[in-house]
């Protein structure tokens, strides 16, 4: 009676490997047939193609009523020298932290309010958590850790939109 269960097992057990090695041998034809109509330089092009720039998503959002702007964009730490009393809370009353920024006054009282997310040309995606100075209009502060990075960002001209997440 064991010889017949374990000529059954082994039947079984052979049975499954030849079940998987031809559900592995189909994969890898199909494998072989992606490889022969995808060249590395195909592969390239079909991502760019499917990449949205910068420029483009903010075309998009400008065609659709998003508020965009053309901002100075610049970069600060928590230095007291840079902020208030207190370098490490921003207006929100939050920790500043990378990630965030600060808006000028004039885009706060357009809607550019804290906890609202901000696309920047070249840069990506921020949080506004802080305000900046009254002197400056149409402006963003990026928060870099350190002044050496703050200086090093400088100072540029950039398109932002006002996201809707």
């Amino acid at each position: 009676m064991t010889r017949h269960l374990t000529a059954a097992v082994l039947t079984a057990l052979a049975a499954a490997l030849v079940c998987s090695l031809a559900a592995l041998a189909a994969q890898a034809s199909e494998i072989n047939e992606l490889k022969r109509f995808t060249s590395p330089g195909e592969y390239r092009a079909e991502v760019a193609r499917m990449i949205v720039t910068d420029q483009e998503y903010l075309r998009r959002l400008e065609s659709q009523n998003h508020p965009v702007a053309t901002v100075t964009v610049t970069a600060y730490n928590a230095e007291a020298a840079q902020t208030d009393s207190d370098p490490d809370v921003a207006a929100s009353m939050r920790r500043v932290r990378p990630g965030t920024i600060a808006v000028s006054r004039d885009l706060f009282d357009k809607g550019w309010v804290f906890g609202r997310k901000v696309r920047i040309e070249g840069l990506g995606i921020f949080e506004i958590n802080d305000l900046m100075a009254a002197r400056h209009d149409k402006a963003v502060d990026i928060f870099l850790g350190t002044p050496q990075q703050a200086y090093a960002f400088g100072k540029r001209r950039a398109r932002a939109a006002l996201l809707s997440i």
